[in-house]
């Protein structure tokens, strides 16, 4: 049995989450034209959404879920058909209504056992909905938000080490949407908005190959204003990143350059 329970303040579910869930089922094409089974036995009703589940017809298992949890409301096992409903979301692509589905688990049922991980695949949900980084990242962000949740207030979880490599591809996302912005910046010689992203990267995505780049261009900056010391220093932590990459090769070049000239005797 799980140790980790999740105690926030009172749980409740907001008019807007219910309008969103009821509009989605409506719509959703995991409703199709599967029916609810009619039964007064709750467990049947679970039993009949648990073999749904486990044939892989997550819509309609998603169906009884619902079904269940409307008919019998307040069972001791609501809170397991809430997760399961929005694990049938969740498998069958549906990540938008999985992640409602998620957020209405941690907000009416504080108590369950399954807290940690609604909390975690909401996050997981936001970022399959993330697009390609030349677009918007409100996704990734809500991401990004909710893991550091997640490892904040469950970091022994059984999920921790899957929410620590979530972080990372999120954080590479991110990253290389700043590094983006940033060279278009330092191509059209707009240092100093260039060093505002650059210095963005290395500071909140130090661990990414972004940030092992940004120190390249770092140090080109500093190189033109004067700061072959500065220079140096951002060259080799390029110099001495995994990886393989263009700024890789130029920053050793850069460095050569910057520590001969500093050996070099006075006029020769």
């Amino acid at each position: 049995m799980r140790s980790c329970k999740f105690r926030g303040g009172a749980a409740r579910v907001t008019a807007a989450l219910a309008i969103v869930t009821i509009a989605a089922i409506a719509f959703a094409s995991c409703g199709g034209p599967y029916r609810a089974k009619k039964t007064n036995q709750p467990g049947e009703k679970l039993a009949a959404a648990d073999a749904l589940f486990r044939r892989g017809k997550y819509g309609d298992a998603a169906i009884e879920y619902k079904d269940f949890l409307q008919t019998f409301a307040g069972d001791e096992r609501s809170d397991y058909a809430q997760f399961r409903a929005a694990e049938s979301y969740r498998m069958d692509k549906e990540h938008a209504l999985a992640a409602v589905e998620y957020r209405i688990l941690t907000a009416d049922y504080g108590y369950s056992e399954y807290i940690d991980d609604a909390i975690f695949l909401e996050a997981l949900c936001a970022f399959k909905q993330s697009p390609r980084v030349e677009r918007d990242q409100t996704k990734t962000y809500e991401a990004l938000n909710g893991v550091n949740r997640f490892l904040q207030v469950f970091p022994s979880s059984p999920r921790a080490e899957e929410a620590r490599l979530l972080l990372r591809d999120v954080q590479e996302k991110l990253g290389k949407k700043e590094f983006l912005n940033a060279r278009l910046y330092f191509r059209k010689k707009r240092y100093t908005a260039a060093l505002i992203h650059f210095d963005k990267i290395i500071d909140l995505y130090p661990a990414t190959t972004w940030a092992s780049r940004s120190h390249y261009y770092r140090g080109y900056i500093r190189e033109t204003r004067g700061d072959a010391t500065g220079a140096a220093s951002e060259y080799r932590e390029t110099a001495a990143s995994g990886g393989a990459f263009d700024e890789k090769a130029a920053a050793e070049k850069r460095l050569k350059l910057i520590e001969g000239s500093a050996v070099k005797p006075k006029g020769s």
